[in-house]
């Protein structure tokens, strides 16, 4: 039975995550993330990739942005810039401009470098595990979370999308809208929370979604530039100089 857990650099050991069984987070509908509808604190939660898929290697640029309205109408926002890569086994690499995550079910491990300290630590992991892998600057992972959390008030709605090309790819969509009931956070009014997701079915690949929620603002992730050709191998080893140390 294929064991399911994520990757989480802060902790940098295995934790339970909901990857469904056959390597890939996203068959039917189960790729689908539904938000906690009554979630009081801003937990930092990463889109990613997972693992592992065989035979369909790729390298592309990962583009995160978030946005937030203040009290006082003002805005602010950030952005981060990646890169990820997958070869024909299955290893996976992740980049941000400090951090780099390898996930090798060939080897059977895990790996976080860190850039600054120029070091690494490595976790062993089984064989047959998936994964979903993502970093940004500050060194948060997480895995997709197909939605156990506590429901009140109506169920979340599900809307299928019209398939389309997006930065080259065939994907299909959807999109997934939960209510949260007046007063059931302190709010005054209905509140509703959309999250959107494009994904490639050929090449077993999240290439775009977005969150929207009036609580904490809105959150994208986008793969583009995408490059069906298997990378570099010398990007799923550890590198020259790097030594075994925390962050």
């Amino acid at each position: 039975m294929i064991k399911r857990l994520f990757v989480s650099i802060a902790l940098a050991v295995p934790l339970l995550a909901q990857v469904p069984v056959g390597g890939s987070a996203f068959q039917q509908n189960e790729w689908l993330r539904v938000p906690d509808p009554i979630g009081r604190q801003l937990v930092r939660q990463l889109d990613g990739q997972s693992g592992p898929v065989i035979g369909k290697p790729l390298s592309a640029n990962e583009v995160r942005h978030t946005e937030h309205v203040l009290a006082d109408g003002s805005r602010t926002s950030s952005s981060e810039a990646g890169r990820f890569y997958r070869d024909s086994t299955g290893r996976m690499r992740t980049d941000s401009s400090t951090f780099a995550m390898i996930f090798d079910p060939v080897a059977g491990y895990k790996c976080i470098l860190t850039t600054r300290s120029q070091s690494y630590t490595k976790v062993p992991v089984s064989s047959d595990a998936a994964v979903t892998i993502a970093v940004d600057s500050h060194g948060f992972s997480t895995s997709s979370n197909s939605g156990k959390s506590k429901q009140t008030g109506a169920a979340p709605v599900t809307e299928d999308l019209r398939e389309q090309f997006l930065n080259g790819v065939r994907v299909k969509g959807a999109r997934i809208t939960t209510t949260i009931p007046a007063g059931t956070i302190g709010n005054d009014h209905d509140l509703k929370v959309v999250s959107e997701r494009w994904y490639s079915d050929d090449l077993k690949l999240l290439v775009k979604s977005s969150n929207s929620d009036p609580r904490f603002g809105v959150a994208t992730y986008e793969l583009t530039d995408i490059v069906q050709a298997p990378p570099d191998p010398s990007l799923f080893q550890i590198p020259p100089g790097y030594t075994v140390g925390g962050r």
